[in-house]
């Protein structure tokens, strides 16, 4: 029996990015730090990524952006995850379908005080009826949402969107910061490979870095096999920026393969 952990994969952080700023007794007697999310999904974006352009892991900076009904996004560097956006739980980071994402902690007990709730009430309401479906009072499925705003001109759902999108944005130019630049953007997840529009909106002011989207690649990638990669940026964007369908199921096999190696070596 082989385990692969969807934690894993974000154990190579520096510390400066796995820890928070809590009095260190209390982090360390109760192991509170980020350990991250979506791991499985960020390592077969990266490795299709290389398979594709036929790069070494090794020599390239990537920011990768798992968005579907949950979100993160990862930078990594030499194949190894350096930052990323879900922390002690899934719930830090992006907007997501039902999670809020960031907010200040403080909201918690503000909202349990109000509401005369418990705690976990709160923590509940900012995992399950938050993020899309919070901000738009109607779904968490970001092609309604878009059908509702463009159909309905249904402000709420407009208003979603475009948060949803700045988010992403604000997280990607933070791992610009973070990596000193990135190699490519590799979107990916059911979001992130099947929503071009997203996909442009949150590309869209990123010329100060360089990234120049190419419309009609954009538009094309979507449906993508398991482990395939389509190029959607300009061949003069730097970084470029690509969509990969990601293989999870295959990366599980081979840390399994891996892990097997290891032990029988």
């Amino acid at each position: 029996m082989v385990a692969v952990f969807d934690t894993a994969f974000h154990q190579t952080m520096p510390e400066v990015a796995k820890q928070y700023a809590l009095p260190t007794e209390l982090a360390d007697r109760y192991r509170i730090r980020r350990y991250g999310f979506h791991g499985i999904a960020h390592a077969s974006l990266a490795n299709g990524y290389a398979a594709c352009t036929g790069s070494s892991l090794e020599q390239v900076r990537l920011i990768t952006l798992q968005l579907g009904n949950g979100c993160s996004v990862a930078a990594i560097a030499q194949g190894r995850s350096v930052e990323t956006s879900m922390g002690f739980t899934p719930l830090e980071g992006l907007v997501m379908g039902t999670r809020s994402g960031d907010v200040d902690a403080s909201i918690v007990s503000y909202l349990s005080e109000r509401e005369k709730v418990e705690a976990a009430e709160v923590e509940r309401w900012l995992n399950e009826r938050s993020g899309l479906l919070g901000l738009s009072g109607r779904s968490n499925d970001m092609r309604e949402l878009l059908r509702a705003a463009e159909k309905e001109q249904d402000k709420r759902a407009q208003f979603a969107v475009d948060l949803f999108c700045y988010r992403v944005r604000k997280y990607l130019g933070a791992y610009l910061a973070v990596l000193g630049g990135a190699d490519a953007i590799v979107f990916g997840g059911g979001i992130g490979e099947n929503a071009p529009e997203i996909r442009e909106r949150i590309c869209r002011n990123m010329e100060w870095c360089g990234l120049q989207l190419n419309r009609e690649r954009n538009r094309a990638a979507v449906g993508l096999a398991p482990g395939l990669a389509s190029k959607i940026s300009t061949d003069e964007s730097q970084p470029a920026v690509y969509v990969v369908a990601a293989d999870e199921e295959t990366w599980i096999a081979k840390e399994t393969v891996r892990c097997m190696r290891g032990m029988y070596s």
